[in-house]
């Protein structure tokens, strides 16, 4: 049987020229990462980890199985300017109060956004 929830998605979007240095914020609600965008202006590939203080390593690497670990941000080459960054889908649930962290590996990756849903996805709606 399929199931489909109900969420209003939001976004939390990090922004700077320094997100090389870890930059944190304690999650105001729960919550459940579904997507991570990364934005590189510069043209060689960088990483951007986040992490949980109690979920752990939110982003994956792109090996298979994904694990965690730093997720991959590709040069401009490869993927234009935007990137998505594999989620972990294990570590993805944030509780409120959770301080969550996040670094990438260049001052060339301006912008991260984390694509949210609220914890457990929403309200559940059975399909049949």
């Amino acid at each position: 049987m399929a199931t489909a929830v109900i969420s209003a998605p939001f976004e939390i979007n990090i922004e700077g020229t320094d997100l090389n240095v870890a930059k944190t914020f304690t999650a105001p609600r729960a919550f459940r990462v579904i997507g991570i965008e990364a934005v590189n202006i510069a043209a060689s590939a960088g990483t951007v980890t986040v992490t949980g203080a109690t979920a752990g390593v939110v982003t994956a690497t792109t090996a298979a199985p994904p694990l965690a670990g730093a997720g991959i941000v590709q040069a401009q080459s490869v993927a234009g300017p935007t990137n998505f960054v594999s989620v972990l889908a294990a570590n993805s649930e944030i509780l409120s109060g959770e301080v969550i962290t996040v670094v990438t590996s260049a001052a060339t990756i301006t912008r991260v956004t984390l694509q949210c849903v609220a914890s457990g996805g929403g309200q559940t709606i059975t399909i049949a």
